[in-house]
C-alpha cells in the first residue's frame, strides 16, 4: 500500500518493477532504448497497475480499499494496456498496435506476479474474487533482490542473456525464500506443538530481512511474533486471548469499517471496551498480521451510544487517524 511507503522505499518499488519490465522486452531479443515502442510499451505497462495512485484524491481511506485491486487484475491490464495502445497511437503513428498491446500487458503481467509474491497480494482474478492474494515470500520492497537485479544490468550482455539472467535470479530467490520459510514452519510447528494450531500466517518481516512475521491462531488464543529465517530464534510480540463473538461485536462487523477489515485482513481481532463516565461503548478492530514499534499498524474503532447503536467510526493506520463513514 503506498500510503505505508517511505520516498525511497517508494522509489526502490518503482525501480524493481521498471527492471523486470526492461528484462520482459529483453526477451524480444531488440537493443534496448527507450526510443523502441517494444521496450518503452513494457517499461510503461511495468508501472501500470500503481497508476491506482489516483485513488488518493478520494481520500486515503478509499485509495486503502482501492490499491492492487481491479488496477491489478487481468481485466484491468487489458485496460491499462488498451490506453498505453491509444497513446502510442496518438504520439508515434506508424507502430503496431498489437505489438504495442502485447508488450505493455506483458509488462503488467510482471507487475502483479511481483506484487503476487510480495506481502500485500493483488486481485489477480478480479472480478472472481475481490481478494488480494499472495504467497507471502518478498517484501513490497526487498534490498537484496534489487542488488541482485542491478548487478544483473551493469553487465554488458545481450538483452536476452539480460533477461534470462535476470528471471533465473528471481526464480532462484524466490525458492530459496519459499524454501526457508517452510523451514521456519516447521520451528514454529515444534515450538507450538503442545496447541493445536488452525491456521498460520508468515510473511516477511516489515523490520528484518532474514526474519518472518508471523500469526498463530489455536482453539484459544491468537499468537503475534516473529521467527528466523536462518535461525530458530522466536519472539512473542503479543499473546491474545480469543473473545467470544457478541451483539456488539457483530454490530460492529457490520459496519462499513468492519466489512472493510473483514476484505481487508484474514486474521481481525476484536475488543470491546466501555470508556468515559457516561460509560459509552466502542469496538477496537486490529489487524493482527503488523506488528510494528510494540503496536498494531492497522486498527479501527466503532463508537456506540447508550443504546448500542453505531454512531461513528475511525481508522488508524501508521499514525493517522482518518473518520471513516458507518
Amino acid at each position: 500500500m503506498l500510503i505505508t511507503k517511505s520516498r525511497w522505499e517508494r522509489f526502490m518499488d518503482t525501480l524493481t518493477h521498471a527492471l523486470v519490465g526492461i528484462a520482459v522486452a529483453g526477451i524480444s531479443g531488440e537493443p534496448f532504448s527507450l526510443s523502441n515502442p517494444i521496450y518503452l510499451a513494457s517499461l510503461i505497462g511495468a508501472q501500470a497497475p500503481d497508476f491506482d495512485i489516483i485513488a488518493q484524491l478520494g481520500g486515503n481511506v478509499t485509495y486503502l480499499k482501492q490499491h492492487r485491486a481491479f488496477s491489478h487484475s487481468v481485466p484491468g491490464l487489458c485496460i491499462w494496456a488498451s490506453l498505453i495502445t491509444g497513446t502510442f497511437y496518438l504520439v508515434m503513428p506508424g507502430v503496431s498496435l498489437l505489438q504495442v498491446f502485447f508488450w505493455a500487458f506483458a509488462g503488467g503481467v510482471s507487475h502483479i506476479l511481483m506484487d503476487y509474491f510480495n506481502a500485500h497480494g493483488a486481485a489477480i482474478i478480479w472480478p472472481l474474487s475481490k481478494s488480494r492474494i499472495s504467497s507471502h515470500l518478498l517484501n513490497v520492497f526487498d534490498p537484496l533482490l534489487l542488488a541482485l537485479l542491478l548487478m544483473v544490468f551493469i553487465q554488458r550482455w545481450t538483452p536476452g542473456e539480460t533477461s534470462i539472467a535476470v528471471f533465473v535470479i528471481l526464480s532462484v530467490y524466490i525458492y530459496l525464500r519459499y524454501h526457508l520459510r517452510k523451514r521456519s514452519a516447521e520451528w514454529l510447528k515444534q515450538q507450538f506443538s503442545t496447541d493445536e494450531i488452525g491456521r498460520m500466517l508468515m510473511m516477511p518481516s516489515l523490520t528484518r530481512i532474514f526474519f518472518w512475521d508471523f500469526v498463530i491462531e489455536t482453539e484459544q488464543y491468537y499468537f503475534v511474533g516473529q521467527v528466523g529465517a536462518m535461525r530458530p530464534i522466536i519472539n512473542i510480540h503479543a499473546h491474545l486471548i480469543k473473545q467470544r463473538v457478541s451483539s456488539l461485536t457483530l454490530e460492529a462487523q457490520k459496519t462499513a469499517v468492519g466489512e472493510f477489515f473483514a476484505a481487508f485482513t484474514p486474521f481481525s481481532y476484536y475488543v470491546e471496551q466501555t470508556t468515559g463516565e457516561s460509560m459509552e461503548k466502542q469496538v477496537c478492530i486490529y489487524d493482527l498480521r503488523y506488528f510494528f514499534r510494540s503496536k498494531f499498524m492497522h486498527s479501527a474503532i466503532v463508537l456506540f451510544d447508550q443504546d448500542e447503536l453505531p454512531y461513528d467510526s475511525y481508522i488508524h493506520t501508521y499514525g493517522k487517524i482518518m473518520k471513516h463513514p458507518l
